[in-house]
């Protein structure tokens, strides 16, 4: 462990930190110092080298894999997203799963601690989901080591000089149970300690939009080159350099061109690289790569790392399809449980269960040693056991559910899954689209089409009742930004549900900031509208950003900018595409279900 970043980060802030703290004793002054040294050391360590998905077996040096992803707004790419927050202080960062949210903010760490830039301090959301504890409540404990503080004016003095960078990671995974306290919470304590740099990230479709004070940005796909980039940074240590390139040449291929929206995801490239030795051709569907790792883990799982392609002792003595089992059904247990993290006690007692129902006989702990060491399915980040990513026990748990017989489907479709739209927050698309890939006539008949119908109205005819509904539905916003003396189309934010996500996905507002751009250019009326729209005007110190919803269409300087009969049409063919998807899915039902009696005639 590198004591010295702790202790140089927090002497170089030692003076603004504790500079209103007069009256703090020295064995008090001991704990709030000696807490933040050794929470920052701590943090550095667990970060400064890690294990990833194609490294598995070794701790390897973050900057040796960590690959920059772009984010966007409103089409423009930004590269530099330390230099953004340090301008603007409070950034919110929407990712799809596999996106490289989790890498981006290790790295927003372990930069600020390396160049004592600010005191990082990285809070993962989801574990206020079993606690009562407050978000600072949980800060409070890492600035004190754990300890009670000894004074809430004292550390409201710390917190509030404006020298801390507040990571605050995952607001998809808090329980919809307590997504309204813990947004009031998060609120409050951005408004309070408003001097400080926040960053927030989130699936889509989690509402992190609805926070007032941030910038939204989402992150970018990789593009051609950056997947270029991307493979060749994973083999730049390695022995055998040249399988980099017959990767890149195997993903080049005119024929994989269909295919290259699923590698655009840095989790997904990386899943390609590690079964290219066993796999070399891109799969047809997403969830196909969750195959073909699972089946490398089972058979060659070190064939990346390693040279020779050999294999961990299995401990517990298990098939493949008896390891297979256990992890279907701990996926689909601890997934609606809204959990992907264990420790040992809980872990132990899930599996527990589960061979006990199927009269496995094996030591636990084996188990529980072979998803660890031997396939690397389950890993250790401190006392605490995970799955490599999310997507991975949502692909295992889709699994499951198709092997499932169709009364077992029908329930699990209906009434798990409304349970899990009560309890989650948002950041199911990727398992939504997985259960569809895997299960389509299923899903689609007990879930999809029945929960999207009872939410969306398809009787709908004039262009300007679509568009208003398509404000109504979607809780559109749209977001002005003024720069420059200039106000501009900067955003279309919205707060959906993950079912409206997965039937939306693909779609773009890109006509809609082309045309309404187009109509605001030297609109003084509407300028002026936006300018003493005073409750809704953000300040981050570079723009003004004004939201526009549907609470605003009837004002008349508004309704001549959004009623311009070429944003009516734009609005209207938004409608028109997510009702035209929802006949789609009830066609393609139909046309599944058919297929399938026809072949079983055969």
């Amino acid at each position: 462990m590198n004591l010295s970043i702790g202790l140089a980060l927090i002497n170089t802030f030692k003076e603004p930190i504790f500079r209103k703290t007069k009256e703090l004793s020295e064995e008090y002054a001991f704990i709030y110092k000696n807490g933040l040294v050794n929470y920052i050391n701590n943090y550095y360590d667990k970060f400064s080298h890690i294990k990833t998905f194609i490294y598995r077996d070794q701790r390897v040096p973050f900057y040796d894999v960590y690959f920059p992803v772009s984010i966007q707004s409103n089409q423009k790419r930004i590269t530099d997203i330390q230099e953004l927050i340090d301008g603007q202080r409070f950034v919110a960062i929407t990712g799809n799963a596999g996106s490289g949210k989790s890498m981006l903010t290790k790295h927003i760490f372990i930069s600020n601690a390396q160049g004592c830039k600010s005191v990082p301090i990285l809070v993962e959301l989801r574990q206020l989901n079993n606690s009562d504890n407050t978000i600072e409540d949980l800060i409070n404990s890492v600035i004190t080591d754990n300890k009670i503080s000894p004074s809430n004016k004292i550390t409201n003095q710390i917190l509030s000089e404006g020298n801390f960078i507040f990571i605050l990671d995952g607001y998809d995974e808090i329980f919809s149970n307590n997504k309204q306290k813990t947004t009031a919470e998060i609120e409050n304590f951005v408004d309070r300690y408003s001097n400080n740099k926040f960053l927030i990230t989130s699936r889509p479709g989690a509402g992190i939009e609805s926070f007032q004070r941030f910038n939204n940005y989402n992150i970018s796909p990789l593009d051609d080159t950056e997947i270029s980039d991307f493979i060749n940074l994973q083999f730049d240590k390695h022995e055998n350099k040249e399988i980099a390139n017959k990767i890149i040449s195997e993903i080049g291929k005119t024929s994989n061109k269909h295919y290259k929206h699923y590698l655009s995801s840095p989790l997904l490239l990386s899943m390609f690289i590690f079964t290219f030795n066993n796999y070399p051709e891109l799969p047809k569907q997403q969830s196909r790569f969750y195959w073909n790792v699972f089946e490398t883990l089972c058979t060659r799982h070190d064939s990346f790392s390693k040279t020779g392609g050999w294999q961990h002792e299995r401990r517990s003595g298990l098939k493949n399809e008896e390891l297979e089992k256990i992890l279907f059904w701990l996926s689909y247990i601890t997934l609606f449980e809204g959990k992907y993290s264990f420790d040992y006690q809980s872990l132990s007692y899930a599996i527990k269960k589960i061979i006990d129902k199927f009269n496995i006989n094996a030591d636990i702990d084996n188990i529980i040693y072979d998803l660890n060491i031997s396939l690397s399915i389950l890993i250790i980040d401190g006392i605490v056991y995970t799955f490599p990513h999310k997507s991975i026990q949502e692909y295992f748990a889709a699994s499951l559910i198709k092997s499932l017989d169709d009364n077992q489907k029908q329930n699990v479709y209906t009434e798990k899954f409304k349970k899990l739209l009560l309890l989650s927050n948002g950041g199911n698309t990727n398992f939504y689209k997985i259960c569809m890939e895997l299960d389509k006539i299923y899903f689609l008949k007990y879930f999809l089409l029945p929960e999207i119908k009872s939410r969306f109205r398809l009787d709908i005819e004039g262009d300007f009742d679509k568009m208003n509904y398509v404000f109504e539905f979607l809780n559109l916003k749209l977001g002005f930004v003024k720069f420059n003396k200039r106000y501009s189309l900067k955003s279309v934010t919205y707060n959906s549900a993950d079912i409206v996500s997965v039937v939306r996905d693909g779609m773009t507002f890109l006509n809609i900031f082309k045309t309404i751009d187009e109509i605001i250019t030297g609109n003084i009326d509407f300028e002026y509208y936006l300018n003493n729209k005073g409750e809704e005007i953000l300040n981050n110190g570079i723009d003004k950003e004004v939201l526009i919803g549907i609470e605003d269409l009837k004002e008349t300087v508004v309704t001549n900018v959004i009623t311009n009969h070429k944003v009516i049409k734009d609005f209207s063919n938004i409608y028109n595409e997510i009702r035209d998807r929802i006949k789609n899915f009830e066609n393609s039902l139909v046309v599944e279900q058919q297929g399938t009696l026809d072949l079983l005639d055969i």
